[in-house]
């Protein structure tokens, strides 16, 4: 089942890679609710870093997992389900701070509509598609703007409905681009934000993608068809 569920996860990584012309792996997102339920192969990584420079790590060809314990950045550890929100964000005093808002109230509204996993996860696996020997919950892919629009066309293929992206230029890599498909069972577009382009070195030119498994083998489907 292992070898099967890898060789589907490298064809759909082929097939991405060149029908997108993506410059990295796209990464393949795994929740676990224990230690038992790491993929063989996969350890822990060794270092405490931000879930964005996780994601990245893996698309230039690292897979690991981590915990809590191994995120540095706690609102996007919260976001993600591995632990509590600090309060400072969910009162919307840290972002309203930073001058992003014109007022605490503005702030705080925003960070209650951010997407966040309330089911709670011992940990998140990461590694390239085409390394992934499970079954993955969510497919990150890090592209360009025609990288979007390839992915908004192969949505429509199917769906006759406009694509509704759902971002806000805060907690980019972490809620929009897997807290929002996972919690969906859809596809999320983003534009990042500061954090991630600082952090996880995005570039300007660059937006993200997140893939739900349920709408994964769909949206392989869509590409294929239509970028023959």
């Amino acid at each position: 089942m292992t070898e099967e569920i890898l060789k589907v996860n490298q064809k759909h990584c082929n097939d991405l890679k060149e029908k997108l012309n993506l410059d990295n792996f796209p990464v393949a997102i795994k929740f676990i609710n224990s230690e038992e339920e790491v993929p063989k192969g996969i350890n822990k990584i060794d270092r405490k870093i931000r879930h964005c420079e996780m994601v990245k790590a893996s698309s230039f060809g690292e897979k690991f997992y981590a915990t809590a314990n191994e995120q540095a950045c706690k609102g996007g550890s919260a976001s993600l389900g591995l632990e509590d929100f600090p309060e400072k964000l969910i009162k919307g005093e840290t972002y309203f701070k930073l001058g992003r808002f014109k007022d605490l109230e503005t702030s705080k509204n925003t960070m209650s509509e951010l997407s966040v996993i309330e089911k709670c996860h011992y940990g998140i696996v990461y590694a390239p598609l085409n390394e992934a020997n499970f079954k993955v919950d969510v497919v990150v892919i890090i592209g360009k703007a025609v990288t979007g629009m390839k992915i908004a066309q192969s949505i429509v293929h199917s769906s006759g409905t406009k694509v509704k992206p759902s971002f806000a230029g805060i907690q980019s890599l972490c809620g929009d681009i897997v807290s929002e498909p996972y919690n969906s069972g859809d596809v999320n577009i983003s534009l990042g934000c500061d954090g991630s382009r600082k952090n996880a070195e995005l570039k300007d030119e660059e937006l993200i993608i997140g893939i739900s498994n349920d709408k994964l083998e769909e949206i392989m489907n869509n590409l294929n068809t239509i970028n023959k």
